[in-house]
């Protein structure tokens, strides 16, 4: 069985369509789908410390996912850690764009989703 691991995490300065947008990019391997909840808390706590240590003005996390747990998955999960954490819903109301990408290692997107949106409102 795979384990599961943070391979990066990192702020960046990226441009979107409103403008400069300091952004949070957490790349995540899940090899084990099992653990993968409570691997998911891990992956919360080092946002957090890592949101912490950057510039007031973050607003964007991209979260990329190598392996096979589905982002819906993802995005229910971090919902409830966000409900259970208000440090953690703090920081994800401050933010202007959020989204987790899953991909294959060749780099092609797979699929994404908005971690802004309560899951349980899309299909």
């Amino acid at each position: 069985m795979g384990r599961n691991a943070v391979a990066n995490i990192k702020t960046v300065n990226l441009d979107s369509k409103t403008g400069p947008l300091v952004t949070i990019m957490v790349a995540v391997d899940i090899d084990n789908p099992a653990q993968a909840d409570a691997f998911l808390e891990e992956v919360a706590q080092k946002f957090l410390a890592h949101r912490m240590l950057s510039p007031p003005e973050t607003a964007g996390l991209l979260v990329t996912i190598i392996g096979d747990m589905p982002v819906a998955r993802f995005a229910q999960r971090w919902q409830q850690l966000k409900q259970a954490d208000p440090t953690l819903a703090f920081f994800m109301s401050q933010m202007r764009v959020a989204k987790v990408l899953r991909g294959k290692p060749t780099g092609e997107v797979v699929e994404s989703r908005s971690l802004l949106e309560d899951p349980a409102t899309k299909g």
